[in-house]
């Protein structure tokens, strides 16, 4: 083979491997309706990070959960705490189920260029009439857009924890981020995406930590704290737990006079599927919804939903990408009802 044409070919192949994320591709992910479930380890234990540039295999199917917590995109003025952030666009409502405790999250950002996140106000059934609020002055930077391979930001900010509006404590905090590496992650459950790692230090008030993130365009990530305040940037390395979440999907209802008179799961459509297609359900009563995703072989690969709902007729968006065609199961829990659908992914 022509050495020229050899080397265009690698080139070309080490680009496409390269993703950009953009602002629009987080508006996307994250549109007021989208939720996803987090899966978090809170164990210490060891990961491997890959290296900085390209060519990485991010293989996380190894990944544990200790428990999960429901991650929701609702509208910022709709919520309880806008007041505190009147210029928030973008609010995630986290609700999670902790040692016993019910535990609620409400955070607000501002996307635009840029993700800055303003603060959050969270409370927990462990003590009822208290609320904790962590704010951000002026903000902190989540991350700047257009993102690839080599991006770079930096950002210092106050940072307060009040406990029923009353502060308790201010830290002086400063970070900085770097792209400084790209490949493929595969989460558990075996989908596979595309992702860019952002390794994020932090200076908290003289003391120093260092976090990885692995990042896709579609919003599924995994993140992880080292152990070490200068961990190797290569390899395995030790961690205090991990999260991780694929790609949030988006819930509509259809709200109208006529309420169901029954629970149905409906035929995906389109089926068979590439790579998107869309589950419809209907619900005559409010129900805990659980619709989950299982393979042939009885594997898990995706939570859609992961809640309580109110009556009516919903659609849930599946996103087959990274996974195999084959036959895929669709199956819904509400209440005491269930039953599954067979789907068709081609590609």
């Amino acid at each position: 083979m022509n050495k020229l044409l050899l080397l265009f070919i690698l080139v070309s192949s080490t680009a496409l491997a390269q993703i950009t994320i953009t602002s629009g591709d987080l508006a996307a992910a994250f549109a007021v309706g989208s939720s996803t479930t987090i899966h978090t380890d809170t164990m210490r234990t060891t990961i491997d990070i890959g290296s900085p540039g390209g060519g990485n295999n991010w293989d996380f199917q190894g990944l544990q959960t200790v428990f999960t917590s429901q991650f929701n995109s609702i509208d910022p003025a709709t919520s309880p705490y806008i007041g505190s952030y009147p210029s928030a666009n973008v609010c995630d409502y986290n609700t999670n189920n902790f040692g016993g405790s019910t535990n609620e999250i409400w955070t607000y950002a501002v996307l635009g260029s840029t993700f800055d996140v303003l603060g959050s106000v969270s409370l927990t059934s462990a003590a009822p009439g208290f609320t904790t609020e962590i704010s951000n002055n002026p903000y902190r930077r989540e991350s700047s857009h257009p993102m690839t391979f080599n991006t770079q930001w930096s950002n210092s900010f106050t940072q307060t924890l009040s406990i029923n509006g009353t502060p308790i404590n201010t830290s002086s905090v400063s970070l900085t981020a770097t792209v400084d590496a790209y490949g493929t992650m595969t989460l558990p459950g075996g989908a596979t995406y595309d992702a860019l790692r952002l390794r994020e230090e932090m200076n908290f008030g003289g003391m120093i930590s260092v976090s990885y993130s692995f990042l896709a365009k579609n919003g599924a990530q995994v993140s992880a704290s080292a152990v070490l305040s200068s961990p190797p940037n290569s390899g395995s390395i030790e961690v205090d737990g991990t999260d991780y979440y694929g790609a949030p999907t988006t819930t509509a209802v259809d709200k109208s006079d006529d309420l169901p008179v029954s629970f149905s799961l409906k035929q995906n459509y389109p089926n068979p599927f590439n790579p998107s297609t869309k589950i419809e359900y209907t619900l005559p009563e409010a129900s805990f919804v659980e619709l989950k995703i299982f393979d042939v072989l009885g594997n898990e690969v995706a939570t859609l939903i992961d809640k309580d709902q109110v009556a009516g007729v919903y659609r849930a968006d599946f996103n087959g990408e990274g996974l195999a065609s084959g036959l895929y199961i669709a199956q819904l829990q509400a209440g005491k009802f269930t039953n599954t659908i067979k789907m068709l992914l081609m590609k």
